[in-house]
């Protein structure tokens, strides 16, 4: 081996004006496995500044090159295997390495809203998923459950099932068993009161319609501090509420003076969740 690069420096001096280009030796590849646009730095040499990769049917120009080392961007190109060479001027390296294409699992960018109250119906329910590398055949799982979804470019559309109050995890799925990381939904159950406006009005008492979301059979209405008895039949000349849906309390409030007073309302669930106090100016 000596004696052969001695014979080619012997030439080279003979031959002034045709230096010969030596073929670049390959030492390794790091990383041999990548998604397209990763560096990977190639090693061997020597390796001259107009050295060329050639990988697959591609030739790249290296992002930098020294006498040992160069690098290069990895091209977009379907997964699989590719044989990479080196080329300077007509000579190619005699020994080749193969780097593995690998596209990246789907990730999540987005959820849009994060955040569902329990008893929303309809559009209320709906929930974007913004994500990329969404390749054909993905799905949306649900804690780990597939779940139906709409699809449009790099968005992902769907109705949150029957969940219950909580977080739960929202993945991206390919056939292949890659997922994404989880996100989080949050199903939340705490009472709000949005508005109370006056209904119906008797000889001695009078209805309050509480209006918002989370109400649930269970909750308490708490007017003032006091807590006020669900209606039952024979409810006789006393404060009662009745539950009417997730989204409206009916309070019947009989008051003792017809002079208006500011009253404090506020909805606590079985579970100790608490609206926020609202307050409003009524007998």
């Amino acid at each position: 081996m000596k004696r052969h690069f001695l014979l080619l420096g012997l030439l080279a001096c003979l031959l002034p004006g045709r230096a010969l280009a030596l073929p670049p030796h390959l030492t390794g590849i790091a990383p041999a496995v990548a998604n397209p646009g990763t560096t990977v730095t190639v090693s061997g040499g020597p390796f001259e500044k107009g050295v060329r990769v050639l990988f697959g049917e591609q030739q790249l120009a290296p992002a930098s090159v020294t006498n040992r080392q160069l690098t290069f961007v990895v091209p977009p190109l379907p997964e699989g295997d590719y044989l990479l060479l080196l080329q300077v001027g007509q000579e190619t390296s005699e020994r080749g390495l193969f780097f593995r294409i690998v596209l990246p699992p789907p990730e999540i960018l987005a959820l849009s809203p994060a955040q569902v109250a329990a008893c929303a119906a309809g559009e209320q329910r709906q929930v974007e998923v913004q994500g990329r590398h969404l390749r054909p055949g993905v799905q949306l799982l649900v804690d780990g459950v597939a779940l139906a979804a709409r699809r449009s470019g790099d968005q992902l559309t769907f109705t949150v099932p029957d969940l219950a109050p909580g977080l739960h995890q929202i993945q991206l799925g390919l056939p292949d068993g890659r997922q994404s990381r989880p996100a989080a939904l949050l199903i939340d159950s705490t009472p709000t009161i949005a508005s109370v406006t006056q209904g119906e009005e008797y000889v001695n008492y009078y209805q309050l319609i509480i209006s918002g979301q989370n109400f649930f059979y269970h909750s308490t209405l708490v007017v003032d501090g006091r807590p006020i008895p669900s209606s039952y039949p024979g409810t006789v000349q006393a404060d009662n509420v009745t539950y009417v849906d997730c989204h409206t309390l009916l309070y019947q409030r009989y008051p003792y003076s017809k002079q208006p007073k500011t009253l404090s309302l506020q909805v606590i669930d079985r579970d100790g969740k608490e609206s926020p106090v609202f307050s409003l100016t009524a007998p």
